[in-house]
């Protein structure tokens, strides 16, 4: 996108990283830790603990029916946050920049055609960009944003 975006089509974009990397990832990877961290520990140390005190070892076998699927569904839903963090990022940031301009930029990236884009959109992007949201999706958000949500106390 380097030449085909001028330095004021670029703030929206620079800002909205900006903001998520330095705000709102912070508290998205405690929260993640919470929610699936803690979870995923607690599973390992039960098994471990059963199977020392009752002197079972074929309890450790439980590991992976307990790890996968608690591994798989808290790697989904770390995903699910993350493209609603970057959503509100991009929100948080038409406040500040304006929301017509931003929308317009991301309009004209939509125009352009490219592959990485294309890719988000259709849904290809593999477990890589699981937690992006396409650009349709950052234009049909921002669209829906009313002006009330741009004042929020966080």
């Amino acid at each position: 996108m380097m030449g085909k975006l001028t330095v004021e089509e670029w703030r929206p974009l620079v800002a909205s990283s900006l903001l998520f990397e330095k705000k709102i990832r912070r508290t998205l990877r405690g929260r993640a830790f919470l929610l699936t961290g803690v979870p995923l520990i607690i599973s390992l140390a039960v098994p471990i603990s059963v199977a020392i005190l009752l002197q079972m070892a074929w309890i450790i076998f439980l590991y992976p029916i307990l790890v996968l699927p608690l591994a798989y569904l808290g790697g989904r839903s770390y995903s699910r946050d993350l493209k609603k963090a970057r959503l509100e990022a991009d929100t948080q940031v038409s406040a500040l920049i304006g929301k017509d301009s931003f929308l317009n930029v991301l309009k004209k990236i939509d125009m352009m055609g490219l592959d990485d884009i294309d890719r988000l959109k259709t849904g290809r992007g593999g477990r890589r960009l699981a937690g992006l949201p396409s650009i349709t999706e950052r234009i049909e958000h921002l669209q829906t944003a009313s002006s009330l949500d741009r004042y929020s106390t966080t």
